[in-house]
């Protein structure tokens, strides 16, 4: 009796505190005793006075979207004003529950899927992006909007619940407002997280703003352990708010906004905290991580962590896994008519593609389905394929080899093949010493050419060198042609930095696909729609709502001078036609009734000038001659002298 009476008693006190918690100063429970816990003490108060500040303003938000009665006006100025409202909380937010904000709060306005059995749950678009593209519109659906707003009213209120009973770290702040940073210029300044609106500078500024006012209690301690990281994070907050006080979206110089306030501030953010000695999340997890958390610029050459998404084991062996991976990459042994290898469709001297509209098919005459892809970078993703249909880098040999396309062979074969050569068994003896089990295997070459594709990096391009501030060396055409692509062309918001991709920042873990209305040919009267199903084909119907049918995987647009032709199918051989259909509004903008089209339909009205430069600045990401190696020949195979004779890199 005693002891239920004791439990009772701690849960009322625990109920009571998370109650008083809005009320209630924490110091009032837990006095500070330092510098640093009077900031972290006044980033909770005023966190948690955000938070409770942004359920008044949603509940009044989801009463008068209820009310058939309401201006226009009065809707959209308190859509603007819960938006706002909810940038002060977005960099602690975001940081403590980023899939429940994303799904609900705050997520694109698309459809996403979450696991659930015995099937996938499909979560409809909705939250405050959604709303920002309703409201915009000049006739709005009331009751859409109404739905939308009394749900995410229910959402935010069990977050809130949920993180009213959180106790923020010193940790949670430094590494939330880092994210944030990368948050402001990826996915704030570029337009995306306000797609009706428009209202990116103002919202980016008040994001800025709050974290200068978190950071601002730590900056005493941190003067005097780093001075110098200290005064570049000061200086670039300053700065920061300054450029962004501006309302002129085209005119904004992100080119400046980069190197002079994202670039300081992600770099000496993690080195005060460091100085401070305040944990990061390192020091919680040897699992690899997207981001590497050292000190380095969103476009540094080791920002993003390959590891993270090779996911392959690792093994002080790694060099001589990866020198095996290439020399298999350019052997024809591992297709069925020997005449056939991975760097027939992935050539280096066309930074890993084949300049074909779509690749050639084993019999050296036919095309297969589609367009081959860059290898050069092509770590950095969540999945694999145009499609997206492989979650896994080491897995993606698997589609190759069953493929009557292409290898059209097998595993068994192949290690059959490979095991008559001398040479490759030293080779596989040598690279999987510690795997003996498996030293020539299926699971050893697909790890050996894995580690390879792995080593296809690089990002030291003239735009690279200049965005980190090794150079002063720019073309002005490269630098208006950047601010536009991440402003006015809404490039950047599909293509994100830095891998100018479809990998979504600020976490990195998702690859987005697009519904483009990519049409079957490149003349544009008459035009019909290229019959390739995409993402779709390889789901299940129940899926059918979000992986929407001609979805593709958003490609990296890094070496694109040199990879056409352009897009999945290879329609356009240059890239003003590719700008030409983007500037149309994609499919909808040249006939093309496309079903949830993810691509705005409506023209960007960019001038001849204007596209000029955006081809400009992407021919700069132009960087792969350092992987531009072949090797001088083959393996052996002294019992099959026909063999012998087969071409590194195969016939075609």
């Amino acid at each position: 009796m005693k002891s239920l009476l004791f439990v009772g008693k701690a849960l009322l006190f625990s109920c009571s505190y998370i109650f008083l918690g809005h009320f209630l100063s924490i110091g009032d429970l837990f006095p500070p005793e330092n510098e640093l816990d009077q900031a972290l003490f006044q980033t909770t108060e005023d966190f948690h006075s955000d938070l409770s500040e942004l359920e008044n303003r949603l509940t009044t938000y989801a009463q008068l979207a209820a009310n058939d009665h309401t201006p226009v006006n009065d809707l959209r100025e308190i859509h603007t004003s819960c938006r706002e409202q909810f940038k002060r909380t977005e960099f602690l937010l975001e940081y403590i529950e980023p899939a429940t904000v994303r799904l609900h709060l705050n997520g694109a306005p698309l459809p996403k899927t979450e696991p659930s059995v015995p099937e996938v749950v499909v979560i409809e678009p909705g939250g405050l992006q959604t709303l920002d593209e309703m409201v915009s519109e000049p006739e709005i659906d009331r009751k859409a909007i109404a739905n939308i707003a009394s749900k995410l009213l229910k959402d935010y209120q069990l977050l809130y619940r949920q993180v009213s009973a959180r106790r923020l770290q010193h940790r949670h702040v430094f590494e939330g407002a880092r994210e944030e940073i990368l948050r402001i210029f990826t996915l704030g300044v570029t337009g995306f997280d306000t797609p009706g609106t428009g209202a990116a500078l103002p919202e980016s500024r008040i994001a800025l703003q709050t974290i200068a006012k978190a950071y601002a209690g730590y900056s005493n301690s941190a003067a005097a352990r780093a001075p110098q990281a200290n005064a570049r994070i000061t200086e670039a907050l300053q700065l920061g708010d300054e450029m962004l006080a501006t309302n002129d979206f085209d005119g904004f110089d992100r080119l400046r906004f980069l190197r002079e306030v994202i670039n300081p501030l992600t770099e000496n953010l993690p080195r005060v905290q460091a100085a401070l000695e305040i944990e990061s999340i390192a020091d919680y997890t040897l699992l690899p991580h997207p981001v590497n958390p050292q000190p380095s610029t969103l476009f540094d050459a080791d920002f993003l962590n390959a590891d993270y998404y090779a996911n392959l084991s690792d093994s002080p062996n790694r060099k001589a896994r990866l020198e095996l991976g290439e020399l298999l990459f350019f052997d024809p042994i591992l297709s069925n008519n020997l005449k056939t290898s991975c760097a027939s469709c992935h050539q280096p001297g066309k930074a890993f593609t084949d300049g074909r509209q779509r690749s050639l098919s084993n019999d050296g005459k036919s095309m297969v389905q589609r367009n081959a892809p860059t290898l050069v970078n092509s770590v950095f993703a969540e999945k694999y394929f145009h499609d997206l249909r492989e979650e896994h880098l080491e897995r993606q040999m698997n589609h190759v080899v069953a493929n009557e396309l292409e290898f059209a062979t097998d595993f068994i074969t192949i290690e059959k093949r490979l095991r008559q050569s001398e040479e490759y068994k030293a080779l596989f003896a040598a690279a999987y010493a510690d795997q003996p089990k498996y030293q020539l295997s299926k699971w050893s070459i697909s790890d050996a050419l894995s580690n390879y594709v792995m080593s296809l990096r690089s990002q030291n391009s003239v735009f690279d060198r200049f965005a980190r501030g090794e150079s002063e060396e720019l073309a002005e055409e490269v630098r208006r042609g950047f601010n536009v692509f991440m402003g006015k062309a809404t490039c950047g918001t599909c293509h994100f930095a830095p891998t100018f991709s479809g990998l979504v920042p600020p976490h990195f873990a998702e690859s987005e696909s697009e519904v483009l209305g990519v049409p079957a040919d490149s003349l544009w009267t008459n035009a019909e729609l290229d019959a390739d199903p995409g993402r779709i084909a390889n789901r299940l119907p129940r899926d059918e709502a979000y992986f929407y049918a001609f979805a593709f995987k958003t490609p990296t647009v890094r070496n694109i001078a040199v990879t056409g032709p352009y897009m999945h199918n290879g329609v356009y051989t240059d890239l003003r036609q590719v700008m030409e259909f983007y500037n149309l509004g994609g499919g909808a903008g040249i006939g093309i009734n496309v079903p949830h089209q993810t691509l705005p339909g409506g023209a960007l009205n960019l001038s001849e000038t204007e596209i000029a430069d955006v081809i400009t600045f992407m021919e700069s990401l132009t960087d792969y001659e350092s992987l531009n190696h072949t090797p001088a020949k083959l393996p052996s195979f002294p019992d099959n002298e026909a063999w012998n004779n087969r071409k590194v890199g195969g016939d075609y």
